[in-house]
């Protein structure tokens, strides 16, 4: 199989679905000699803010010289962006030979799995190989039966908790925050980030249970920001682990000094443990931390953004951010989202900053219909348009946008992968 191959193979798995649960990736790894257990982890759960709180702690693992593993879901423009080392994805020679080596292994077993699953042992296999210092794995959906939890990790993180994927972990915030708590480890270390109190109870249980220890931002280690603007933000760390002063952060709005709390934290607590890092190491680390699609300026003048929030907590983060490290006349929202999502709240929420909406699909099948979305909106009483094809909304949005005015474009990282490759296009061209 060459490399072309082999990602058609991969993504004619999507069409199966999503199943939780842990036997067949169990099954599949052992024939493999459990590679996932022959490999450090760092393991992250939670509904907002794992990615950036990976890319935080892979970027403070690499400035200490450390050769470091990345496991994140969805890519933004190529599947081999989920699965790096040093920031560096896996190449195409490699990434068709152990996509070879799985299916056959899956195929002599009379197994099956679904895409994340194979994406999961792919990544467990690859890793294995090239034996990084580190290997941060990003829950691909909830923890408790996603298929990352059979790792056994150093430290066990929970993000931001809050309502998404009902359909799968349950109606409530408490059962969310159950499922996504049971990544927590018998004995384990726990860095979590400041939860709303039914969910820090359910944490609590959990902890309690496994006999494990945990440390909440807030109450065990404080963060607090001194300064901020759409280039960046400065911030102050505190904890009986260590305290640091002026800290820079290029990613921008509160949430993401939230998140490298959450991340220092954690590379301490790796360091109390025996672990040598160096925390020399933090605040260059957290200066040269990069992760797309988040409060992501890519023009100016006028100010274009991008974020990947698809959800409503995430769209609040967004709204918040934009109204405090922006200055703009007009804003206009590009909007696609995927058709489980709470479309009515988060256009409210957006509404807020909106002057003008104008609604996209993404290319994928889980794409919400411009029109039923339309319907939905129409309370917010802003102009709403419709252009189903997202190039073609960036480039209209750009047309209406004076020097002075903001566009934005959000919804789901699928949009704003769309919306980066049509403007990364149009700068090469």
């Amino acid at each position: 199989m060459n490399y072309q191959t082999s990602l058609d193979f991969l993504n004619s798995l999507a069409f199966k679905g999503i199943k939780l649960g842990l036997d067949n990736i169990k099954k599949v790894l052992s024939h493999f000699d459990n590679p996932h257990l022959k490999i450090p982890t760092i393991h992250i759960a939670g509904t907002n803010g794992k990615g950036s709180i990976a890319a935080y702690i892979e970027s403070i693992l690499r400035t200490s010289g450390l050769r470091v593993g990345l496991f994140t879901s969805p890519h933004f423009l190529d599947f081999s962006e989920r699965i790096q080392i040093n920031r560096v994805p896996i190449s195409k020679s490699d990434f068709a030979s152990n996509v070879s080596e799985v299916k056959k292994a899956i195929e002599g077993l009379g197994a099956t799995t679904t895409y994340f699953e194979f994406a999961t042992i792919l990544a467990f296999l690859y890793f294995s190989k090239e034996k990084p210092d580190w290997v941060v794995l990003e829950v691909g959906l909830g923890g408790r039966l996603d298929c990352t939890n059979v790792c056994n990790p150093e430290v066990s993180i929970i993000s931001s908790i809050s309502m998404d994927h009902q359909a799968y972990l349950g109606n409530s915030i408490e059962s969310i925050a159950f499922e996504k708590a049971s990544i927590i480890k018998n004995s384990g270390t726990v860095i979590a980030e400041k939860q709303e109190e039914g969910v820090e109870k359910v944490i609590l249980d959990v902890v309690k249970d496994q006999k494990a220890s945990i440390r909440f931002r807030q109450k065990d280690y404080f963060v607090t920001r001194k300064e901020h603007s759409w280039k960046g933000q400065f911030f102050d760390f505190e904890s009986n682990y260590g305290s640091f002063k002026d800290l820079k952060t290029h990613l921008i709005g509160i949430h993401q000094v939230f998140n490298a709390g959450v991340a220092i934290e954690s590379i301490l607590s790796l360091e109390k443990k025996g672990h040598a890092i160096g925390r020399e190491a933090i605040p260059k680390g957290i200066l040269n931390c990069q992760w797309e699609g988040r409060l992501e300026v890519v023009e100016q003048e006028p100010f274009l953004v991008l974020d990947s929030a698809h959800n409503i907590d995430s769209v609040k983060f967004l709204t918040k951010g934009i109204k405090e490290h922006f200055k703009y006349k007009k804003c206009i929202i590009v909007l696609g989202v995927m058709k489980d999502k709470d479309i009515e709240k988060m256009g409210l929420v957006l509404s807020e900053i909106a002057d003008k909406i104008i609604l996209t699909k993404p290319n994928t099948e889980r794409s919400a219909d411009p029109g039923e979305l339309k319907k939905v909106l129409l309370k917010t009483q802003k102009p709403i348009e419709i252009i189903e094809e997202i190039p073609y909304s960036v480039r209209i949005a750009k047309k209406l946008a004076n020097p002075e005015d903001l566009i934005c474009v959000t919804g789901s990282l699928f949009t704003i992968a769309e919306a980066k490759l049509f403007l990364n296009n149009e700068k090469n061209s």
